[in-house]
């Protein structure tokens, strides 16, 4: 069960942050949020990158960095609408996986430092 300052930490605010973003993206929204969530959704998965790298996570840093590629606003990927939206969904369903596995994809990480 997650407690509450774990909850409210920087790192799960952020996440939950994302996610709430990313199923905005499934309305129809306003050409402005998409670009906008572009620039604060690479700056989000590269900070959770980067605190899961400072932490020694060998898993999700990897996965937070291909996130940010996939959105970036710099050097854009074009998708069709539809297609969005299931990146959309599986972005949001992989956060959510890291939120509920945190413990566990630490473990697996610390335990494999040593190999």
């Amino acid at each position: 069960m997650l407690s509450i300052n774990k909850i409210l930490s920087k790192k799960n605010l952020t996440k939950f942050s994302l996610i709430f973003a990313l199923l905005l993206c499934l309305l129809d929204m306003p050409y402005w949020y998409y670009q906008l969530f572009r620039i604060f959704g690479t700056i989000g998965f590269i900070y959770l990158a980067y605190l899961d790298y400072k932490s020694k996570i060998k898993i999700t840093p990897q996965l937070f960095v291909a996130c940010a590629i996939i959105i970036n606003p710099i050097l854009k990927i074009s998708f069709e609408r539809d297609t969005w939206h299931i990146f959309d969904l599986i972005l949001a369903i992989i956060i959510i996986v890291t939120i509920i596995f945190e413990k566990q994809i630490k473990k697996i990480s610390f335990n494999n430092n040593g190999k």
